[in-house]
């Protein structure tokens, strides 16, 4: 091990597992339906996992490019800009990636977020990453990364 480095931590509960920063707090969001875990390491970089049945007589690209849709026009009073959107593979399944920035003036939070759409075992998983400023984000990356890399479904 290199000085100065932590060893990753790894959650394990509810059907999925995941390393993380060893310097990030795991905890249970009850507020925000469908969520599994939030991750963070501070108020301005965190990380939430979503889990929903997958809708019958859809798919993942199905729901996918409808939440992209719906997004634009409910982000777009906030400035909503995509900057990429691209497919990954993530546990063995290919995965929806879409990265966008919010905040068009002083009075909104200027954020850059990324998610992740996976769907297994008749279950769509979001991982949801978001930065504030976006500045922040190429550094923050990194840790989303170790994150999104070593997420699997049990």
């Amino acid at each position: 091990m290199v000085s100065g480095c932590l060893a990753p931590q790894h959650y394990d509960e509810n059907g999925i597992s995941f390393n993380y920063p060893a310097n990030w707090k795991t905890g249970v969001i009850t507020d925000l339906p469908g969520a599994v875990v939030g991750i963070s390491e501070s108020g301005n970089v965190d990380v939430k996992i979503f889990k929903k049945q997958m809708p019958a007589d859809s798919n993942l690209e199905t729901v996918y490019n409808d939440s992209l849709t719906n997004q634009t026009i409910e982000l777009d009073e906030y400035g909503y800009q995509q900057i990429s959107s691209k497919t990954i593979t993530v546990d063995g399944v290919r995965t929806y990636e879409n990265i966008y920035q919010t905040g068009k003036n002083s009075t909104q939070t200027r954020q850059k977020i990324r998610q992740v759409w996976l769907e297994k075992n008749g279950y769509i998983y979001t991982i949801i990453c978001t930065v504030i400023p976006p500045e922040d984000f190429p550094e923050k990356n990194m840790a989303f990364d170790e994150i999104i890399n070593s997420f699997h479904v049990s």
